[in-house]
């Protein structure tokens, strides 16, 4: 079988990533294509925690992104958003996006990948897997028409969520982010109301707080910028970390409530009425609006990917959603 040269992100031990050699069929199987990447997106607080080594190998399963190779417990080939074009195969001459580890090139199954509308940008499709997680929360979230919202956070997925909202209810929502540099880029967002530091501002309060820090602390102020039988919609995902919270204020007798949003399922409101499939057409949809494309980091070439990497462990500041350029490696 002839097979063509390819070349992957690996992390090899805690906070030390690799790109290795690999080999892809040249002819796809029956039902496949052979993609050539050209972008995909690093997710900052998820793709940190895998790459230190902070998730349980016991979720090897249950928490596993299509075509990782290898496990939890390192090393690891992870990621979950791939844009590229079709080269082979009935996906040939078609921008796609497809989970997928950061791969320059890739042979997926053609069920798997998403044919892009013909006037999105292809940057901006990079933001796909984190808007189908911000409006699965908003989804949890069940807002009414009379319920005020803010968001902690003002990464990229709390930035996603502050959006959706946006676009529909027609509200711009407040955000609660402690780094000053990201509180002042919210801040000229159309859909961001205001942004304040929790640790000067006690915002609030609110009936639901979206937290998306993937920090206690975070977690305690969006608990705390909640009133009565306020709900906090929980999006951040911790690994092996233990998390503290105050919970003898008020608490209990304001009735408050955490409630976990996680992607892989869609929200229990809506279950009767979408499958995964008009789900993503609805990300789609909302995807039109090209201030969006602010959220994107400068282009970091894959050819620099470990180094971009390292600066992400040890927590060094992002854009909102890091973006890997593919063209020419």
């Amino acid at each position: 079988m002839e097979t063509l040269d390819t070349t992957a992100y690996w992390v090899e031990s805690p906070g030390v990533g690799v790109l290795k050699p690999e080999r892809v069929a040249a002819n796809p199987t029956r039902g496949s294509s052979l993609i050539q990447a050209t972008w995909s997106a690093v997710s900052s607080g998820t793709e940190r925690l895998v790459g230190l080594g902070r998730v349980s190998q016991e979720l090897n399963e249950s928490m596993a992104c299509r075509y990782m190779d290898g496990g939890f417990e390192l090393p690891l080939k992870y990621g979950y958003c791939l844009v590229g074009r079709g080269l082979e195969g009935a996906l040939a001459g078609k921008a796609i996006f497809v989970m997928h580890p950061h791969q320059s090139l890739a042979e997926v199954r053609d069920e798997d990948a998403t044919v892009l509308p013909a006037d999105l940008p292809t940057q901006r499709a990079a933001l796909i897997p984190n808007l189908e997680t911000a409006l699965n929360a908003v989804w949890d979230a069940e807002l009414t028409a009379d319920e005020s919202a803010c968001v902690i956070g003002a990464g990229s997925v709390g930035l996603l969520v502050a959006y959706t909202i946006w676009r529909t209810s027609g509200r711009a929502v407040c955000l609660i982010e402690r780094d000053e540099e990201r509180r002042a880029f919210a801040a000229t967002l159309p859909w961001c109301d205001e942004a304040f530091d929790p640790m000067q501002t006690r915002a609030g309060p609110f009936n639901v707080a979206f937290h998306t820090t993937g920090s206690p602390s975070g977690l305690q102020s969006a608990l705390d910028s909640v009133g009565f039988e306020g709900r906090v919609i929980e999006l951040s995902w911790y690994g092996d970390q233990s998390v503290s919270l105050k919970l003898g204020t008020d608490f209990h007798y304001g009735r408050k409530r955490i409630i976990a949003s996680q992607v892989g399922t869609i929200a229990v409101n809506h279950r009767d009425s979408h499958d995964y499939k008009r789900r993503l057409d609805e990300v789609l949809a909302l995807l039109d609006e090209p201030e969006l494309d602010r959220l994107l980091g400068a282009p970091v070439p894959f050819a620099s990917m470990p180094e971009f990497m390292t600066s992400l462990y040890r927590g060094d500041a992002t854009a909102p959603l890091p973006l890997i350029q593919y063209e020419g490696f």
